[in-house]
């Protein structure tokens, strides 16, 4: 399998590269959610479903931009999730907030394995962040072990001081009592992973979304030690969200000391 995945991370990464070219040529369209839709969302998706397919043909594939119904998947070998641009939004304006997400869950629906490129999240030179996450093996960031006892996430922690949200917090949220800057990438995806990328990020607050939007940064945070769960204290069950079904709460994700900052700080108007 690790062989596989290698390739679909090599084959990823080629679809990212391709996004960007394709970046300041797009034009936007809306689907029937109202959300943002462009030729590239479509093509890449399809990219990788093929080669999920090629290299995983017992898997089950849960895409956002292909509404089939979820595949029996008491046989299943791994089940993906797609996003194929997590951020279309920010992409299809010319900004530099979005990934490709690729998530594994195992039989038991937990998020084990994660690709996930940004191809201009980062300096042109470093070309982007890459994050991957083998099933059973090490969180690596572009190609290189990620040292999470240099992360030292509780250690640290008043060291980091801000929250990633998503760009529709304010409609939900006060958070007029919380002291630290609040950013927004405008991807759930890296919005979730940037504990893992950025120093001064202790956690994220996302609104509902799917599970595209969340398994493959979830995978990364949970083998780093860190949590994601809905604000109100449940647990997520993604077996109820790979229905294509949307999330019935908030998420937020850090630390237990962070999760517990979040709810006192940021409260549900």
């Amino acid at each position: 399998m690790e062989l596989a995945f290698n390739n679909l991370v090599r084959d990823v990464m080629a679809a990212g590269k391709y996004a960007a070219t394709q970046q300041n040529k797009i034009s936007r369209g809306i689907k029937k959610d109202g959300s943002i839709l462009t030729k590239t969302d479509t093509e890449l998706d399809r990219l990788i479903t093929d080669k999920i397919k090629e290299y995983f043909p017992l898997s089950v594939i849960i895409s956002e931009e292909n509404p089939l119904p979820l595949q029996n998947t008491a046989n299943g070998e791994w089940i993906f999730t797609i996003d194929p641009i997590d951020g279309t939004d920010s992409y299809s304006q010319g900004m530099p907030g979005w990934c490709l997400a690729v998530g594994i869950l195992n039989s038991e629906f937990e998020p084990v394995g994660a690709i996930v490129f940004a191809p201009r999240w980062g300096t042109e030179s470093e070309g982007g962040n890459l994050l991957t996450l083998f099933p059973g093996g090490n969180i690596k960031l572009n190609g290189k072990d990620l040292d999470i006892d240099a992360l030292d996430f509780k250690g640290k922690s008043h060291e980091r001081n801000q929250i990633m949200i998503g760009s529709g917090l304010h409609r939900f949220f006060d958070c007029s009592s919380y002291s630290s800057k609040l950013r927004v990438s405008g991807s759930a995806i890296l919005n979730i992973a940037a504990t893992l990328l950025h120093s001064d990020v202790k956690g994220s607050i996302i609104t509902p979304c799917y599970i595209w939007d969340v398994a493959a940064a979830h995978a990364l945070i949970r083998k780093a030690g860190l949590d994601l769960e809905y604000y109100s204290g449940w647990k997520i069950d993604y077996k109820a969200l790979a229905n294509r079904s949307k999330a019935p709460d908030h998420f937020i994700s850090g630390t237990a000391e962070t999760l517990e900052h979040i709810r006192k700080h940021c409260v549900l108007k």
